[in-house]
């Protein structure tokens, strides 16, 4: 592909201008491939894996699949150096497939994800127009996006927010989830996530590898104002980046609740959720529009991370 790019450059204090053109080679050929072609969609059923097609292909044939244009759908996006058959994937897709029901797939663009981060980001563009053909693919078939799910982790909570806004006005997913959306090559530019879905919640977890933009429905920042996890010193090998996903899948079958308050070392970046007493956050299958803005959840030391009413009643008095 080539990218001609116009510029003018006034050589005088005269009228008369040069014109430059520049010939821009947008993928040079030692990166060039078409990221489209390796990419896949893993569909699974029951918690089993149906079917695996081509990103490629313009329609799918679902027979085999066991999926159907009336079940609810969720599609998965994992990060960088990840595919769709990383443990957290999997533990995902079986969490959905369980709680949830329905068609479950994993987009796996892992031969883009493979190399350099900034690889990846270059193709950022690229892969949102693939992902966004595929959804709309499943929408010709007859899926209907107020019965769909998307969740994306890191460098694929981006591409979720991308994805969602990309297919506005006309499709609307239900719902997106995202977990420690990627900050490097995003931040500082604003952009509104809850334009991405009609529900959008994004869970916080690291200072370092996560973004500063706060503009979901519900900011849930876990642990320390969504900076940091006590869990790291048990859990060095994840870090507080990826300990944002192990607690969204122990979500499914423990309580993480939030607390009703700021705490105090904590920054405000969007207003202050009202929560009512015993609230827990993570997936929502009914989502309550009630509950919106920046929520606190204290996490634990040890798996699965969540602090029991007990500790969270302690906590609170501490503070």
């Amino acid at each position: 592909m080539r990218l001609w790019v116009w510029m003018w450059e006034k050589v005088s204090d005269g009228p008369a201008c040069h014109v430059h053109v520049f010939v821009y080679e947008a993928h040079q050929q030692r990166i060039k491939y078409d990221a489209q072609k390796t990419m896949k969609v893993m569909f699974y059923k029951n918690n089993t894996k149906t079917m695996e097609a081509s990103a490629y292909d313009v329609a799918y044939d679902l027979s085999g699949s066991g999926c159907s244009p009336s079940d609810k759908f969720a599609i998965v996006l994992h990060g960088w150096i990840q595919s769709c058959s990383d443990e957290w994937a999997l533990s995902l897709i079986e969490r959905l497939s369980y709680y949830r029901g329905g068609c479950v797939m994993c987009i796996d663009y892992s031969v883009v994800a493979s190399s350099s981060y900034m690889r990846l980001y270059t193709n950022f563009d690229t892969l949102t127009g693939a992902i966004s053909s595929i959804i709309l693919t499943l929408f010709r078939q007859g899926f209907d996006p107020k019965r769909g799910y998307m969740f994306g982790f890191s460098f694929g909570g981006q591409l979720a927010s991308a994805v969602g806004r990309s297919l506005r006005p006309h499709n609307i997913i239900e719902s997106i989830d995202t977990c420690d959306m990627a900050g490097p090559g995003f931040d500082p530019i604003a952009v509104d996530h809850s334009k991405a879905g009609k529900h959008v919640q994004c869970f916080h977890s690291s200072r370092d590898k996560g973004t500063f933009v706060y503009s979901c429905h519900r900011n849930i920042m876990l642990g320390s104002c969504g900076l940091k996890q006590p869990s790291v010193a048990s859990q060095l090998h994840l870090g507080s980046h990826g300990l944002c996903v192990d607690i969204y899948i122990n979500t499914f079958d423990y309580p993480f609740y939030a607390v009703n308050y700021t705490p105090p070392e904590c920054f405000t970046w969007q207003k202050a959720a009202k929560i009512p007493d015993g609230y827990t956050v993570g997936y929502e299958e009914n989502f309550d529009s009630q509950v919106t803005g920046q929520i606190f959840v204290p996490t634990s030391l040890h798996y699965p991370y969540n602090l029991s009413k007990k500790q969270l009643k302690l906590l609170t008095n501490l503070t």
